[in-house]
């Protein structure tokens, strides 16, 4: 008896836990934006040197009725062949602590190095993110977001595996003012999938992931030195994936309204790509 309970916690722990993390995610979307409209009080003015990473959630959230779009084009080898895609990103502030975002793989291309190219749309995301901006002596940031991904792209031409994917995560995140305002920040996210749509027999199973990264930016007149460090993990979930990315980046900043930058992820392990090229283009304004 005393073999047998250890072993029934585990296995109940094993299938609820996907469960749990997809109730906390729709908790998550209905919960905090009443919270958020029920905040009484305007939270700090912490500076944005920079909007976005590349391979990266930061902790800046967009202010009220602000609307952000951002372009990331990019381009990946590896054994298998080559990939492209435009992912097509829009924020927008519903307070200055609460935002929505939305994503789509506007266009993929795929070079298999056995068989035909194929291009298509591809899958979309949506999300939300609450942030906590200048706790402590004002420098430190924490934020808590989710994103779910709908397999929305064609499965016949594989450029989908027919999954439905929910993505908590959260960042936490140091200011250094007197070093040019630069940051550091370590996010972690756990990644939860179920197949929802029939894929070709032999397609890759469904398989739960966990997220990390950890990154710096560092500003200097107009332009941003970025550096992360980017993993993802399936093997503890049966899956053959450890990738690990060291991605550094340049980021120039046009404006208050206009950023531009490319970055250079290197895969570091067997299952990672041999290298990637990420491009990035952000447009930010207010509606009123």
């Amino acid at each position: 008896m005393l073999l047998i309970k250890p072993v029934n916690i585990f296995f109940m722990f094993r299938y609820q836990f996907p469960l749990t993390i997809f109730v906390i995610s729709i908790v998550f979307f209905l919960i905090v934006p009443l919270t958020a409209f029920a905040e009484p009080e305007k939270q700090k003015i912490v500076p944005q040197p920079i909007q976005e990473m590349f391979q990266s959630n930061l902790v800046y959230p967009q202010e009220e009725d602000e609307i952000q779009f951002t372009l990331f084009p990019s381009f990946s080898k590896n054994g298998n062949g080559k990939k492209a895609r435009t992912l097509f990103e829009v924020e927008y502030g519903v307070t200055d602590a609460f935002q929505i975002i939305f994503e789509w793989d506007g266009l993929l291309y795929q070079n298999p190095e056995s068989g035909p190219a194929l291009s298509g749309p591809g899958n979309i995301e949506v999300g939300a993110q609450y942030s906590w901006m200048g706790l402590g002596d004002g420098n430190t940031h924490f934020s808590f977001g989710s994103l779910i991904e709908l397999p929305a792209g064609p499965v016949d031409r594989g450029l989908t595996e027919g999954f439905l994917e929910v993505q908590p995560f959260a960042v936490l995140a140091r200011d250094f003012p007197n070093l040019n305002q630069s940051q550091i920040f370590v996010e972690l996210g756990y990644n939860w999938t179920d197949q929802i749509r029939n894929v070709p027999e032999g397609s890759e199973p469904a398989t739960e992931s966990i997220i990390w990264n950890v990154g710096a930016f560092f500003p200097f007149g107009p332009w941003r030195a970025t550096l992360e460090i980017n993993g993802r993990n399936n093997k503890w979930d049966g899956g053959d994936e450890n990738e690990i990315f060291v991605t550094p980046g340049v980021i120039y900043k046009l404006s208050r309204e206009w950023e531009i930058g490319i970055a250079t992820p290197i895969g570091t392990t067997q299952s990672s790509d041999d290298y990637r090229a990420v491009g990035y283009l952000m447009w930010e304004f207010e509606l009123d």
